[in-house]
């Protein structure tokens, strides 16, 4: 391994607060299951009218991060599309129908995490969306503690909802293009 990817490693596994020492020939990857009535998920969508502040109440994710190589930690998440809430029923309905979410026939929103890269005191998960059917690949800034077999995760991203095929747009109420997502994600480890 190239002391550029001995140096990757060592800064990951300071960002996710993780002993600095050799893992054991044969260690298996640590696992952390999402706990989602611990974590949060939430969206912020503008428009001229009345912003839409909002959360998802139904997801899932895992992370799995091997000891001698966090770089290539992966990280999955789904969420139930459906079980957006902004408070205002009409608006959910809107937004659950085929103008944005679609989720009659895209239920889920997927995130598939690819590799962790060190930027700072803090850490970059680099990975793909999938919304809509749409697949694109994303930077989402993190930041982590890991300590006695519980592990927390913050993070937050915009993303452009067109990129994703919600293109619809009002005259009377003109909807921004940019939605930002914020998360509070916390895991426990698992056998």
């Amino acid at each position: 391994m190239s002391s550029g990817g001995i140096r990757l490693i060592l800064v990951a596994a300071l960002v996710l607060g993780l002993p600095v020492r050799a893992a054991p020939a044969g260690a298996e990857p640590a696992r952390f299951r999402i706990e989602p009535e611990a974590s949060e998920l939430t969206f912020k969508a503008t428009s001229r009218l009345v912003n839409a502040d909002g959360r998802f109440h139904r997801f899932a994710g895992e992370v799995l991060a091997d000891p001698k190589d966090l770089a290539r930690a992966r990280v999955s998440v789904t969420v139930e599309a459906a079980s957006l809430d902004t408070g205002i029923t009409r608006r959910d309905n809107h937004l659950r129908s085929a103008d944005f979410f679609d989720v009659e026939r895209f239920p889920a929103v997927t995130f598939e995490g690819l590799a962790v890269e060190p930027a700072g005191s803090q850490a970059v998960l680099r990975g793909r969306l999938t919304l809509r059917g749409v697949t694109r690949e994303i930077r989402v800034p993190l930041e982590l503690e890991v300590a006695d077999g519980r592990m927390v995760a913050r993070g937050q991203f915009t993303l452009n909802r067109s990129d994703y095929g919600m293109s619809y747009q009002s005259r009377l109420n003109p909807v921004g293009e940019t939605v930002g997502v914020a998360f509070t994600f916390r895991a426990t480890a698992v056998p």
